[in-house]
């Protein structure tokens, strides 16, 4: 079916809410230039293992190695890129990766990789993987918000988490993404990847 915008949009500012994204054959384009390759969306995190995140950032091809480097000069580029585990539901905002690590590592490569190790600590639940996004888009600054819903297995939390958490903030949580990804036609075709109702409601400080 054709692939729709859902979120709603504020009348001034540009402003928008976190809102669903487009998945084409497995691959989750943002409203930015990032495409998400995994996980997919409504995996199962499993307490006590390590998860890999895997985000194209050459749209598919379209865009230059040295446009993923924060400080390029490219006028289609990445400013910056980071990921955090988040529900509102559960009181958790726990960081996947902050700072330029993610754009930065495995030099060449189109494909970033990282690997988290989702904590004993973290709650069984309804979360969001939720990558924000700093990009320009033929010279225009935007901030895109990516909630990616997926559901924490635990039968036998270890108590509080500490290390990597973060303060819940109030919800809704803006961006000014465009609406859509650059990278997919008009005609595209796909479907929707909707935040969840207990993850969505959720952004980190440092943001």
């Amino acid at each position: 079916m054709q692939s729709t915008f859902v979120c709603l949009a504020a009348l001034f500012a540009h402003v928008q809410h976190a809102c669903a994204q487009t998945v084409v054959n497995g691959q989750i384009f943002t409203n930015g230039l990032a495409i998400i390759d995994a996980p997919a969306s409504n995996s199962s995190l499993h307490a006590g293992s390590t998860i890999q995140v895997a985000i194209d950032v050459s749209g598919d091809g379209k865009l230059s190695q040295s446009a993923s480097i924060p400080g390029s000069s490219q006028s289609t580029r990445f400013d910056s890129l980071e990921t955090y585990l988040v529900s509102y539901q559960k009181s958790q905002n726990l960081t996947v990766s902050s700072g330029p690590g993610l754009l930065t590592r495995e030099s060449g490569s189109t494909v970033k990789h990282w690997n988290y190790n989702v904590s004993t600590c973290v709650p069984a639940g309804s979360y969001n993987l939720t990558f924000y996004e700093g990009s320009r888009i033929d010279g225009q600054a935007y901030f895109s918000i990516t909630p990616v819903p997926v559901e924490v297995m635990n039968d036998n939390p270890s108590g509080a988490c500490s290390e990597g958490m973060n303060t819940l903030q109030d919800y809704p949580q803006r961006s000014s993404s465009p609406p859509s990804s650059p990278w997919l036609s008009s005609t595209a075709s796909g479907s929707s990847v909707f935040p969840s109702s207990t993850g969505a409601n959720s952004s980190p400080t440092s943001m």
